[in-house]
Order: C-alpha cells, then sequence, then structure tokens
C-alpha cells in the first residue's frame, strides 16, 4: 500500500497535527482530513502505550480507547465522503504519514499521566461539538457528535485505568 501523502498546508508530524486540531473551531476538508489521520493513528499510539501496562486491565482499557480511535477515523472519513463526494479511507498504521516514525507510547503510564490524559479527551467531546456545530450537514454533524461522546467514554476509562495503577501502587 501506499502512505497517505500530507497536503500542502497540512502538519507535518503527529505532534503539529494534535496542536493543530484542537485549535480548529469551524474545520475545513483539510482539518477533517487531519482529524482522520490522527484518529487513526491514536489506535496505535494507544496499543503502543498498553504495550508497557503491567496490569492487564489497564491494557485492556487503553486497547479498547485504541479500537475506537480508529472507529473515529472511519467515521471522520464518512463525514469528508458526504462533504465531497469523494471517498476517503482511513490509512492503517503502515500507510500513516503520522505513523512514518512508528507508534509510541502517548504517555508515561502513571495515574497522573493518565489523568491529564483523560482530561484531553474530555476536551476532545467540546472539539467535536463544535465541529458538528459549525459543519452545515446534518449527517456529518451527527457523525461528529458520535466521536464526541466516544470521546468522554475514554477519559472515563483512562480515569478507571489511572484508579487501577493507584490501587496497585497503594497495595
Amino acid at each position: 500500500m501506499t502512505t497517505v501523502t500530507l497536503e500542502a498546508g497540512m502538519p507535518q508530524t503527529i505532534g503539529e497535527a494534535f496542536a493543530h486540531i484542537g485549535a480548529v473551531t469551524t474545520p475545513t476538508i483539510t482539518d477533517i482530513k487531519v482529524m482522520c489521520l490522527v484518529e487513526a493513528a491514536s489506535k496505535e499510539l494507544y496499543r503502543a502505550t498498553a504495550a508497557g501496562a503491567e496490569n492487564p486491565a489497564v491494557a485492556d482499557l487503553l486497547r479498547t480507547n485504541g479500537d475506537e480511535e480508529f472507529v473515529h477515523a472511519r467515521r471522520a472519513a464518512a463525514v469528508l465522503t458526504l462533504l465531497t463526494g469523494t471517498d476517503f479511507t482511513p490509512p492503517e498504521a503502515d500507510t500513516n504519514p503520522y505513523l512514518a516514525g512508528g507508534a509510541f507510547p502517548i504517555g508515561e503510564l502513571t495515574p497522573e499521566a493518565l489523568r491529564k490524559l483523560a482530561q484531553t479527551e474530555f476536551d476532545g467531546e467540546t472539539l467535536y461539538e463544535g465541529w458538528a456545530a459549525s459543519i452545515g450537514n446534518d449527517e456529518a454533524a451527527a457523525l461528529l457528535r458520535a466521536n464526541g461522546k466516544e470521546e468522554t467514554d475514554h477519559g472515563n476509562r483512562l480515569l478507571q485505568a489511572a484508579a487501577l495503577l493507584e490501587s496497585a501502587l497503594e497495595g
């Protein structure tokens, strides 16, 4: 398969991409493509984080979040299809330009780091709601809102994982 090519004006690294989408209030087609790539890459980032978890329940929570991130990428791709009439397929890890350097853990596996990551997931619902409100297409808005609701689920799983790690530290 051919690696997806980043278009002119797109962030060139995953860090830049996360920062970019976090600042967008009214998304363009390019912004939604970036979101699709980031969501697809996040599956692997969560998997890489899960690989470092000694607690199997924590690893399962992280992998579940990763699996749902790819569902979000599929929904973002569906939004692109609705808005452009052209199919866009979320890339797997080996063709995602934001994973060209490989997947890496999202952060440390500490209760504090997981709580901080949970907050970014909670903020994702607000981001997606803003995008849905400004998209001008009811079907696309519904897809974006579905992603947003699951971002809250991700945050709650991360808080659960943090609590599991804390109880293991205390025990």
